[in-house]
């Protein structure tokens, strides 16, 4: 999206015209409309007190937010933006909590730019960004910010559903969005030296997380749901292809753990079949065309993980097995992953 700017020659109205703007289209607000921008909005404090008021004493403050963007009539977050030159620091993240955090706005999440890089605040929570990322990085996040901070995210948000359900974990209620994270390949085995080298490609690629959700469905399982961003457009086309779309994992655990020593397991089997004459798309891991003959893949997929504030990491393994003419071959793949849940 942003990655052939170069911003070391930009001011801070740069950074407002040529990314943040940009970034707000980009993500569905528009001036005007129910998923509104208002720029240059002055704030006041009428009067800035700790403990018992003192009228005559206390001062009165007030400051300009760089962009509210609002849902109509359902929340709001604030865009604070700063120069290139300007190395973000604590007291810019402050100034940005004071106009989240203003009566008259009452924002849910707040970001902090100086075009190079990029922290998302929740208001509730300012100690620690809840997603950082460097302007280059920009497409990867763009989902995961997204699902924070695009309309249909804060409308969703707004509208107050009480979950009487039992919750997934500390800090969750018995549902859980995913909006972004990463999976990551480390490595992979098998006997078939045809099939190592053909996975060979898939050795150090990362793949962002799209989104989807962990739920607690009505027979008491915990169930994760898991579409990702594939690093080449084939394999998403072959996983639709497959019916892999999304990934479903299930746990019988109480709840996830909080423990690494003692992780939550996630599990599933899936069987796809390829019959003779199915195109297929053409990947880093196969040439593409028709099948020539009917196969049919076995796929033994764990993930192993525990939670970490919000999110859930820890590592995967996936093994497959291709059976082609009654002759079975295997590999297996490992690797690790992080979600971002809300």
């Amino acid at each position: 999206m942003f990655e052939a700017l170069d911003v070391s020659e930009m001011n801070e109205t740069d950074v407002r015209e040529a990314i943040v703007r940009p970034l707000l289209t980009a993500l569905g607000y528009r001036h005007g409309t129910k998923a509104n921008i208002r720029t240059e909005i002055t704030l006041r404090y009428d009067q800035a007190f700790l403990g018992r008021k003192a009228p005559k004493k206390d001062p009165t403050l007030q400051g300009r937010a760089d962009y509210i963007c609002e849902v109509i009539p359902y929340g709001r977050w604030v865009v604070e933006v700063k120069s290139p030159n300007q190395a973000l620091d604590l007291n810019d993240a402050q100034q940005a909590h004071t106009y989240a955090a203003h009566p008259e706005v009452a924002a849910k999440y707040y970001m902090l730019t100086n075009g190079r890089e990029f922290h998302l605040y929740l208001t509730g929570a300012p100690f620690e960004p809840v997603l950082s990322w460097q302007l280059e990085e920009s497409e990867r996040f763009f989902h995961a910010v997204g699902n924070l901070l695009g309309p249909d995210a804060i409308e969703k948000a707004g509208k107050v559903i009480l979950d009487h359900g039992r919750p997934l974990g500390p800090g969750l209620g018995s549902h859980a969005r995913i909006v972004g994270g990463s999976m990551s390949y480390s490595g992979h085995d098998s006997t078939n030296e045809a099939l190592l080298a053909a996975m060979k490609p898939l050795t150090g690629m990362r793949n962002t997380v799209r989104g989807q959700e962990i739920r607690r469905v009505p027979d008491g399982v915990i169930e994760a749901r898991i579409e990702l961003e594939p690093a080449f457009n084939a394999f998403d086309e072959l996983n639709r292809a497959l019916g892999f779309v999304p990934i479903v994992f299930k746990s019988a655990d109480e709840v996830i753990s909080t423990n690494p020593e003692r992780p939550t397991i996630f599990a599933n089997a899936l069987t796809a079949r390829i019959s003779r004459g199915t195109a297929l798309p053409a990947s880093p891991i196969m040439r593409g065309g028709i099948c020539g003959v009917d196969c049919e893949i076995i796929y033994d997929n764990q993930a192993v993980g525990y939670l970490d504030g919000t999110s859930f990491y820890g590592s995967f393994t996936s093994e497959q097995q291709i059976a082609v003419l009654g002759n079975i071959q295997s590999i297996t793949h490992w690797g690790r992953f992080e979600l971002v849940l809300v």
